[in-house]
């Protein structure tokens, strides 16, 4: 144990603490640079020299920081040329002053490091003891940890490991202590350097136990040689390999422990350093002496002694133990006379060496240093309890006065809730009144707007326009009755947030999209900005609708003509940011405070109830949102900022599906992405928003083609035979209506169900819909799960003529479908069938080619007109007509297969079978 104690100590001795400071010239900066540089290489003697040059310059400057730096630097290279009184001499007038920098303090620490590895390498012990601890104390207390504070733990920890006991711990208990400390600090400080060197130390103690922990040593060990090899650290990396071979000795595993005692002298040989690589002979030496390799350890006693001899102030403490061995070894050889030649120049060297083991009690110092510290305590501790005394008194002198102020409350507050259940009783009546009357007003709405579309189709132009503004005022009246019972449930409390994930850009892309038609309609122009990252936050969709459609409407509606409506939307730390703008010259000051009032109306001429913003207001708050009027220069804008979160007051989180959740990461699905058994739908929109909305409502059921245009969704419906397509109306190239007529009037295409979405409201464009054969229309914004039924009803009716065509036993186009179109190109089907049927070659590639159509296209055409492929109708087409044939008695199975187109009369039989569950015998003799 004495001898790992001695090894460790070396390793912190030749490791002494500087820090690089910003210098007064540059001059300065260049020597303090070699300085350090050299000192890094083991160059001690030129790290001296460049650390006199700076200290020159320094003290010409009387720059007091500078000096002080460079003090340290020559103290550090004296110190290591053990010229420990040159050493001392440098920094013994270094002190700290009152109120020191940070700086300073950390510099200090350094002064009083350096001391302590001094008086040590002197073997001062009480001195170096009494350094050590200083620097921890002055760092402690003001509150600046620094590496010199963690050397300085270091060393504590070290000094333990020379057999200083204590009374209620083990020595490397103690130590182990200390160790910690040091890694903790300069962890938490960031010293990568001195945690790793800590770890070294606090590694070691895990092995020079009754139950010793190697594992644990070694995670330190190799952290501390990565580091150091990573960071060329030379001398670091030095004394990483003398910890694993004292490491591995311990351990008993020799040739492992050898390898790196020999590492070591080679690393040393390199950098030239007498004393550091006399030290790695002595290690290495006293290695082999311990496991009886007499001759090596001769030699290797030798290398050192002659190494160390080199020196003129060497390590004297190392040399008369390499003597001292030396001689036990050639005694044990036989040699006496060279044993008594050893052990007397061993004598020689021991007497100047004058050690001072028995001059020190490092408890008291330890314990001094703690009783200092529990009194500083003490006096802050009695100072808090006076400040407490006083604040005690001043805390009953309030609570007297809070209480007298209570009381006087209390009964305030008692009238208070009196008059606050009388206004509750009010807002429920006035809640419930709003609720019934609301319900009551929708009946007799509906039986007024039944009756008038019924009016529309005969009436006059002039009873048109009477007609027309009937409806017109009506549809006012439904607006209004649903308005008010939105307030009447956020009244009585009964309206709750649904919250769930969903993209927000999109979404907000998809419900801003029809004002943009809107406003052209009404000669005005809408600017939208959307600032959202594409991704999803949990939102209330129905609730966010209405208060942005309200608000957009509402600017388009009431702003001046040809004019420009500006929103900007955008989303800052999980908060919805919406900004709406439109200039309006009829609107005061004193009008904003009444904007979101019930029923205000700035001209009663106009259309409107004044609720719209009233129920804004009421939703942002049922949100625990803020919205916000300004006015300036004839421009109103109305802000608003709503929470994007799932834990609000009055929010239920809804389940989200799959399908809901607008994900930024969907793309369109390439056909071999997807199951090839899915049904094919295209999406035509010239706006992508509205493509990604659209894409992810049916992504999990559908394999989706994308089209930003009628031209481009033509080519992919020709292609590739979708199942159903969904297109926008207003698009480039060819709009949805002609793209429509196309589609209906094509062959290849005429099938396929086409549901057109539109921004446009009129009846018109929805009577145009229909002349095009469309066969869904909805407006925008549209109900999700309203356009997916819409969807799954047109593809179900295919489903329904592909289960008729199954059960008929011969293709007959006029009982099968009603499209001319699709007649049409059944006539041709069963034209071609009728003429190649008997043809055993006649496959699905003669079959295309004779309907001059490509074999997917055929394929395609063929799945959603009857639900299936090309080769099954062949052969489906063919069984027919062998049940017809059946009939005749006179014919065999054999000859009626051969007939019909198959060349194997077994194979006939279990396709006849598989489609009509009985075989071609039992049918018959039926």
């Amino acid at each position: 144990m004495k001898y790992i104690s001695l090894i460790l100590f070396s390793i912190f001795v030749s490791y002494p603490s500087f820090s690089q400071h910003k210098s007064v010239s540059d001059s300065i900066s260049i020597y303090i640079k070699k300085a350090d540089s050299t000192f890094n290489t083991l160059n001690y003697n030129a790290s001296l020299t460049y650390a006199q040059k700076a200290l020159e310059l320094a003290e010409n400057k009387t720059a007091v920081y500078s000096i002080n730096e460079t003090k340290i630097k020559v103290a550090n290279a004296y110190l290591k040329l053990r010229l420990f009184d040159y050493a001392l001499k440098s920094i013994e007038a270094i002190t700290l002053k009152n109120k020191p920098t940070q700086k300073e303090v950390v510099q200090y620490a350094a002064v009083l490091n350096a001391r302590g590895n001094i008086h040590y390498s002197k073997y001062e012990d009480d001195l170096a003891i009494t350094n050590y601890l200083k620097a921890d104390s002055v760092s402690e207390a003001h509150q600046y940890s620094n590496d010199s504070q963690i050397k300085a733990l270091q060393n504590i920890g070290l000094m333990f490991l020379r057999g200083y006991e204590s009374p209620t711990k083990t020595t490397y208990g103690r130590a182990k202590d200390y160790f910690k400390k040091a890694y903790d600090k300069a962890k938490e400080s960031n010293s990568l350097t001195e945690m790793h060197f800590s770890g070294l130390y606090y590694g070691s103690t895990f092995v020079e136990t009754e139950n010793p922990e190697p594992e644990i040593a070694l995670t330190y060990y190799n952290n501390a040689k990565k580091y150091f090899e990573a960071n060329n650290l030379i001398k670091e990396l030095n004394d990483t390999y003398w910890a694993f071979a004292s490491l591995y000795r311990r351990l008993g595993q020799n040739d492992k422990a050898e390898t790196y005692y020999l590492e070591n002298i080679e690393k040393n040989k390199i950098h030239a350093n007498t004393i550091n690589l006399g030290k790695a002979y002595w290690a290495y030496a006293s290695f082999l002496n311990a496991i009886e390799s007499q001759d090596k350890a001769i030699t290797a006693y030798q290398n050192a002694i002659s190494t160390l001899k080199q020196e003129k102030n060497t390590d004297l403490g190392v040399l008369s133990d390499c003597l001292h061995q030396l001689s036990n070894l050639y005694h044990q050889k036989g040699k006496n006379e060279a044993a008594y030649e050893k052990i007397k120049e061993y004598i020689v060297y021991k007497d100047s060496v004058d050690i001072k083991k028995n001059s020190i009690n490092f408890n008291q110092l330890e314990a001094k240093y703690q009783t200092e510290k529990k009194e500083q305590e003490i006096a802050l501790l009695t100072s808090k309890h006076q400040v407490a005394e006083k604040q005690k008194y001043i805390y009953i002198i309030i609570s007297l006065l809070l209480l007298a102020t209570g009381l006087f409350l209390f009964f305030g507050y008692k009238n208070k809730i009196r008059t606050a259940q009388k206004l509750e009783e009010l807002n429920t009546l006035k809640s419930r009144f709003f609720a019934n009357i609301s319900h009551e007003f929708r009946t007799p709405l509906t039986l007024i707007k039944s009756p008038v579309q019924q009016l529309q189709k005969d009436a006059t132009t002039e009873q048109e326009k009477q007609l027309e503004l009937i409806d017109r005022n009506a549809n006012r009246m439904l607006e209004l009755v649903d308005q008010l019972l939105e307030l009447s449930k956020i009244d009585s409390g009964q309206l709750q947030l649904i919250v769930k994930e969903g993209n927000l850009t999109n979404f907000l892309h998809s419900i801003a999209e029809p004002f943009e038609y809107l406003a052209q309609e009404s000669n005005k122009k809408l600017e939208l900005e959307f600032d959202i990252p594409n991704e999803n936050y949990p939102f209330d969709k129905d609730v966010l609708e209405k208060i942005t459609t309200n608000l957009l409407h509402n600017a388009i509606k009431y702003s001046d003509e040809a004019s420009i409506i500006k929103g900007e939307f955008l989303v800052d730390s999980q908060i919805l940011k919406v900004s709406i703008s439109n200039s309006n010259a009829t609107l005061t000051k004193t009008d904003l405070q009444k904007l979101f009032e019930r029923f205000y109306q700035k001209n009663p001429h106009q259309t409107g109830a004044g609720i719209g913003l009233a129920l804004v207001k009421e939703l942002i708050t049922l949100y625990e949102g803020t919205i916000h009027t300004n006015l300036e220069n004839d421009v109103l804008t109305i802000a608003f900022e709503i929470p994007l979160q799932t834990h609000l007051k009055n929010a239920v989180i809804g389940h989200t599906n799959d399908n809901e959740l607008v994900s930024a990461a969907v793309t369109s699905q390439e056909p071999n992405e997807v199951n090839d058994e899915l049904p094919i739908l295209l999406i035509a929109d010239d706006n992508a928003s509205i493509r990604s909305v659209l894409k992810d409502i049916f992504k999990e059921e559908f394999k989706i083609y994308e089209a930003e245009n009628g031209e481009e969704a033509l080519k992919i419906a020709e292609k590739e035979i979708p199942d159903c397509i969904i297109s926008d109306i207003m698009m480039p190239k060819i709009d949805g209506l002609e793209f429509t007529k196309q589609i209906k009037t094509n062959e290849l295409t005429s099938f396929i169900p086409v549901i057109l979405l539109t921004a446009k409201t009129t009846p018109e464009t929805k009577l145009d819909a229909i002349k095009n054969q469309a066969d869904g229309f909805l407006t925008k914004p549209f109900q999700h799960d309203l356009l997916k039924e819409l969807v799954y009803q047109q593809i179900n009716e295919r489903k329904k003529l592909q289960k008729r065509y199954s059960q008929e036993l011969i293709l007959k186009p006029t009982e099968i479908v009603i499209d001319s179109v699709d007649e049409k190109f059944i006539t041709r089907i069963e034209a071609v069938i009728h003429a190649e049927i008997t043809n055993q070659d006649f496959n699905t590639e003669a079959f295309a080619e004779k309907m001059h159509v490509s074999r997917m296209q055929l394929h395609r055409k063929l799945k959603s007109l009857f639900g299936v492929t090309t080769t099954e109708f062949i052969r489906n087409e063919r069984l027919k007509i062998a049940v017809e044939l059946l009939k005749n008695e006179k014919l065999s199975i054999s000859e009626i297969a051969y007939s019909v187109g198959f060349n194997d009369v077994y194979y006939f039989s279990k396709c006849f079978k598989d489609l009509y569950q009985k075989a071609p015998s039992e049918y018959y003799k039926k």
